[in-house]
């Protein structure tokens, strides 16, 4: 995993980027390292073995290219508690308006009372 370091060091001061980008393919993770977002790569990674805390509290968008590793790492994100994910499964030289792979979006639910007025 490479990316995440960044991260760790801004939660370690109390920030934390609006948006962390996990990619599951080969990337760059300086290119978005800014302010609001900030992208890390886990292409060749044993999902089960990496240590997510940097997500708690986190929106997260996974993108993998293949379903059952997209699948892996939003399980894996909601386990070490993202707050809202979007995830995909992206094919490899498919055109982006041509994508049919997995996606889906999850939001965690509030812990907060619901305020009935009236």
């Amino acid at each position: 995993m490479r990316g995440h370091e960044h991260i760790i060091t801004l939660r370690k001061s109390g920030l934390k980027p609006e948006w962390v980008f996990i990619n599951d393919w080969p990337c760059k993770t300086d290119w978005a390292d800014y302010g609001d977002f900030a992208t890390v790569c886990t292409h060749g990674d044993v999902i089960a073995r990496l240590d997510l805390r940097f997500v708690v509290g986190s929106k997260v968008n996974i993108s993998a290219d293949t379903e059952e590793r997209a699948k892996a790492l939003f399980e894996a994100c909601k386990s070490f508690g993202a707050t809202l994910i979007g995830a995909c499964h992206v094919q490899p030289g498919v055109h982006p308006h041509l994508q049919e792979g997995w996606v889906t979006v999850w939001e965690k639910p509030s812990t907060q009372p619901e305020v009935v007025r009236g």
